[in-house]
């Protein structure tokens, strides 16, 4: 259920900027150098790949990319209307027209199609029957069984779901040119025989076509080693220039009207390995613009003193990332291995709850930056929602540690002690290793034995489930992607909830916002009641920005520096 309740987002996140005097139109001969990662590796966001290969394709694809929406600096979906509207037909079934206006165009002239739109279906509704990989895998898309229809003049796709689902809004998304992956896919020099014969492969359900299809639709766009990167492109700016692992050079488009206009140029992006070379870059004059984030390599209070010895100004602004400890529901967890005795299970994970000592780790952290506490699955601190869904989700029972707690509750269970418990976190992140050390000063009086089984990439360790407990970053409900992570089926932790699975249909099939509201509050008390795991606090979102820039505006969700192109603006 992606961006459950994108329509409220107004009112959960704060957006900072550094003047309120947003720069009017184009900019000639204006340039920025924005620095990413060199994670990078895809302009089509929506390939399957490493998390932090996700994070910097989408914010590359944000602006090569068309879309029905954007999301203004205080979180408010906004309809791009130049581009298409999103309509409901009917909702029994729910039937959903996704329309274009025509006025949006491919860089190589070719109109933006119901054909694209066709083409982001498919990827997101056969991910694996035709080879797909899709990161919308788990959207609401999965509810249409139906092929969508085209309509005569290519302006519009109507989708037909064959149940209620919250996220229809923005269901699909346009990350690749359907013309180009046809003609690719089917050796064709014919955009319209090609388009047809997709088309074809679509509604005949045509398997071995589709699986051209799919593989075009990731390898066209691949952006690593000797690969040639698509340069065509939508959005406000266009691919004039790549050097693999070094730099991507984007124009802005001037016939671009289909959202907000782009006020720079010339964009150049360069990737750099870790957020210290990033800054030393800036320190030297060559980036203007990065979001370095915290790593073994430095922390935040590192990078604050390397942004203030480079002269750049910086801030911090609450991201839709939550830092959380999450417990192991598998059968080799020690939560299921203890008893088979459900009750002693979940005395066992109560106790290893109320061990947290949340205040200590907050405090620990805070001395680098301030750091906002996170008491809601859903909501960050600053949403007007936020306070509402604390009072009643459960959460007042585990906000402070109580060690003596615990231990009455293991001598309850009648379990035998010490209980080593296996934890799982990025052996790379130094909060999380802060968090365990804090975690294990008070383990051994409670008769607990914490066990460091961190590794670089947890995901290696996660899909073996050979762990008891997870330190990790998941994001704020409101911006997951497809199915929320604690869905039966699609959580790391093997979290299984009947209960809350049918919340969560239950909400789906809720249009009315206070309906929506209610039903969100009852699942994030749920996954209290349910013992998923604990909520910490907002990862903090550094934006760093040089002498250069006048005007700039961080992401309402923290975490990216090439969000709100149309209010870039230069010194001078």
């Amino acid at each position: 259920m992606k961006k459950f309740f994108v329509a409220l987002l107004s009112s959960l996140m704060i957006a900072t900027s550094l003047t309120a005097c947003a720069p009017t139109g184009l900019q000639a001969g204006t340039k920025i150098t924005i620095a990413l990662t060199n994670d990078f590796n895809s302009t089509n966001a929506d390939n399957v790949t490493n998390d932090a290969a996700l994070a910097v394709n989408r914010e590359v694809s944000a602006l090569l990319n068309p879309s029905f929406f954007h999301i203004d600096e205080t979180g408010v979906l906004v309809p791009n209307e130049e581009f298409g509207s999103v309509t409901v037909l009917g909702k029994n079934p729910l039937r959903v027209e996704y329309a274009l206006t025509g006025k949006a165009k491919w860089s190589d002239g070719v109109p933006v199609s119901a054909d694209d739109l066709l083409l982001s279906w498919l990827a997101a509704r056969n991910p694996l029957e035709a080879g797909f990989e899709s990161v919308r895998a788990g959207s609401g898309l999965k509810w249409t069984t139906s092929v969508p229809k085209v309509s005569s003049d290519k302006k519009s796709l109507t989708v037909t779901y064959d149940r209620a689902v919250a996220d229809w809004q923005d269901d699909l998304t346009i990350n690749a040119a359907a013309h180009l992956v046809a003609m690719k896919a089917f050796a064709s020099a014919d955009a319209t025989a090609a388009l047809t014969r997709f088309e074809q492969a679509v509604q005949t359900a045509n398997l071995e076509d589709q699986k051209l299809i799919a593989e075009q639709y990731s390898g066209l766009y691949l952006a690593r080693g000797t690969s040639q990167l698509q340069q065509v492109s939508a959005g406000p700016y266009s691919v004039v220039a790549h050097a693999p692992r070094q730099s991507l050079t984007l124009k802005a488009n001037r016939d671009f009207s289909w959202g907000p206009l782009p006020t720079i140029e010339t964009v150049n992006i360069k990737f750099y390995s870790d957020a210290t070379a990033m800054l030393a870059a800036m320190q030297a004059g060559e980036v203007d613009i990065c979001a370095p984030a915290e790593s073994g390599i430095a922390t935040n209070s590192d990078l604050v003193s390397l942004a203030k010895s480079a002269g750049a100004k910086y801030e911090f602004s609450e991201s839709n990332n939550i830092e959380a400890v999450l417990l192991n529901f598998s059968e080799q967890s020690v939560f299921k291995a203890v008893s088979t005795d459900q009750a002693k299970q979940q005395l066992l994970r109560e106790a290893f709850l109320k061990l947290i000592p949340r205040a200590k780790i907050l405090s620990a952290l805070s001395k680098d930056n301030p750091v906002i506490e996170a008491k809601s699955w859903f909501y960050s601190n600053g949403s007007n929602y936020y306070a509402p869904f604390v009072q009643s989700n459960g959460s007042s029972d585990f906000l402070t540690q109580n060690a003596e707690a615990a231990a009455e509750l293991l001598e309850s269970a009648n379990i035998s002690r010490p209980v080593d418990i296996r934890v799982l976190f990025d052996s790379n992140n130094p909060r999380a290793k802060q968090e365990f050390a804090l975690l294990s000063q008070y383990a051994n009086s409670v008769g607990f034995n914490l066990v460091d089984v961190s590794v670089k990439d947890p995901r290696t360790v996660s899909a073996t489930g050979e762990f008891d407990v997870l330190i990790t970053t998941v994001a704020l409900a409101g911006e997951t992607a497809g199915d929320p992570y604690w869905f039966t089926g699609g959580s790391a932790t093997a979290f299984e909830d009947a209960e809350l699975d049918q919340l969560l249909i239950d909400y789906s099939r809720k249009s009315e916002t206070l309906d929506q509201i209610a039903g969100l509050k009852a699942i994030d008390a749920r996954l209290y009641a349910a013992q998923f795991g604990l909520p910490l606090y907002q990862v903090p979102a550094l934006l760093v920005y040089g002498k250069r820039i006048k005007t700039v505006v961080s992401a309402p969700y923290g975490g990216t520096a090439t969000y709100g192109y149309w209010n870039w603006a230069l010194n001078g």
